[in-house]
C-alpha cells in the first residue's frame, strides 16, 4: 500500500508554461504512479467543530486540497495539521476524515479515483 503524501502549495517549485504565460505547481507528478480514473471531484466545507465521517474507499485514492482555514485530516490513524494550500493523498484503503478545529470555515476540493481491474 502507498504512504499517505502531504504536500504545502508553499514549498512545491512554481513552473512557467505555454509560452511564458502561465505559472503552475504540479500537485501530482507522473513519477507518483497513482492509478485510476477520477470518479468524482467536489468543492466541499466545514463549519468550525464539524468533522467529516470516518471513511475508507477500497476502489481508489482520493486527494485533498485545502483552500482556507484550519483543520486536521486523518489518515489511517494519523492526524496531521492543514490550512491553506496542504495537499494530502489518501491510499486506496486507508481510513480518513477531516474536522475543523478552526474558527472559521475550511474549505476543500477533493478528488477521488477509481482503480480499474488490471491497473
Amino acid at each position: 500500500m502507498k504512504p499517505s503524501v502531504l504536500k504545502h502549495l508553499a514549498a512545491i517549485r512554481t513552473e512557467i508554461t505555454h509560452q511564458g504565460t502561465t505559472h503552475q505547481k504540479r500537485l501530482i507528478t507522473t513519477e507518483e504512479k497513482h492509478k485510476g480514473t477520477i470518479a468524482t471531484m467536489n468543492y466541499a466545507w466545514l463549519e468550525p467543530d464539524k468533522q467529516l465521517t470516518i471513511h475508507t474507499h477500497t476502489d481508489g485514492e482520493e486527494f485533498y486540497l485545502f483552500l482556507e482555514g484550519t483543520g486536521q485530516i486523518l489518515v489511517g490513524d494519523t492526524w496531521m495539521p492543514v490550512d491553506t494550500g496542504s495537499f494530502v493523498t489518501i491510499p486506496a484503503g486507508q481510513a480518513h476524515s477531516v474536522k475543523n478545529s478552526g474558527m472559521t470555515t475550511l474549505s476543500f476540493v477533493t478528488v477521488r479515483t477509481v482503480i480499474e481491474p488490471g491497473r
